[in-house]
């Protein structure tokens, strides 16, 4: 009896030592009912773990705490699967991304070299929504001309989630827009403007884009630019996208790119425009400066001082 005593103690004594060590691989839910990991800096993440880190960054955006999101993010990436690595990889860039470590993302894609082209779509899209978090604008280009494969005009049917509004649906923007932006923003506003005249969509979208390529087109001969205004205005016309024409007939204005009579014959135009809107703000514009219409221009003021008359034309607009 003596001896069976003392081996159950030592038993005893050898299980409850064992207890820590294995909670230590385990995860656990802390005073804030927060998923943490706990992390083990000798021993590397597997593959399972994951989704738990997914919810664990989750829940640390909602709770503010960026010491866990950095705590975190560093775990995932020395995550490693002998499975399949590229895929992922690719899903451990996407989380670092949920974790709000764009530039970890980034690193984690740039070892990356997609097999085919599924991957590659993938891969683009990650890359793109990294750079883009991270305000790197040239990895942001290059991401969408990957993901272009050498044809723009590709990236004119590419709709990209950019962010989300108040009831979660999602926000999209076309990627040759995207990409025309960053190339705006890295400083390249000529680069932009070829992006955006490669593009083939119509009517109001079309119209913007030319308008905006016009306005990076600074090497441009007047003529040319005055083309593609003219083309703009064309289509947004076609288009009935009103508030576009008044933006393009403004803009054709502004620049003088006509002589001094075809900027006469564009005021008469753009006058006539506002006067079918009922858009009297833009009418006492066009005569703010004539001499000869001053009784005209007074009662353009007096009615827009007028509750009634602002309310009728804010009403047509």
């Amino acid at each position: 009896m003596r001896f069976n005593y003392l081996s159950l103690m030592l038993l005893a004594v050898s299980f409850f030592g064992q207890t820590p060590i294995a909670r230590s691989s385990h995860v656990v839910f802390g005073n804030v009912s927060e998923l943490v990991v706990e992390a083990n800096r000798e021993q590397k993440l597997n593959q399972k773990n994951i989704p738990q880190i997914r919810l664990a960054c989750a829940n640390a955006i909602k709770l503010s705490l960026d010491h866990r999101l950095r705590d975190l993010s560093d775990q995932l990436m020395n995550s490693f699967s002998a499975i399949d690595s590229i895929a992922f990889e690719l899903e451990k860039a996407e989380i670092l991304l949920a974790c709000r470590a764009p530039e970890k993302a980034q690193k984690v894609l740039q070892a990356v070299n997609p097999r085919n082209e599924s991957q590659e779509r993938i891969w683009s899209i990650l890359f793109w929504k990294a750079s883009n978090a991270a305000m790197d604008h040239s990895n942001a280009s290059l991401a969408l001309r990957r993901l272009s494969a050498g044809d723009l005009q590709k990236l004119d049917n590419e709709e990209i989630t950019v962010g989300h509004s108040a009831d979660g649906s999602p926000l999209t923007r076309l990627a040759l827009d995207l990409l025309a932006e960053h190339e705006r923003l890295n400083g390249d506003c000529e680069t932009a403007a070829r992006v955006l005249l490669s593009g083939r969509k119509k009517g109001a979208l079309g119209a913007t884009r030319m308008s905006r390529a016009v306005q990076c087109l600074e090497n441009s001969t007047m003529d040319e630019r005055n083309d593609l205004l003219a083309s703009a205005l064309a289509e947004a016309s076609a288009d009935q996208a009103w508030w576009l024409v008044g933006d393009i007939l403004r803009m054709q204005i502004t620049l003088g790119l006509t002589s001094n009579e075809g900027t006469k014959s564009l005021r008469k135009r753009f006058e006539y425009f506002a006067k079918e809107l009922d858009d009297r703000y833009t009418q006492w514009e066009l005569i703010l400066f004539d001499k000869t219409r001053q009784e005209e221009r007074r009662l353009l003021e007096d009615q827009l001082r007028s509750p009634r008359g602002i309310g009728a034309n804010t009403k047509k607009k």
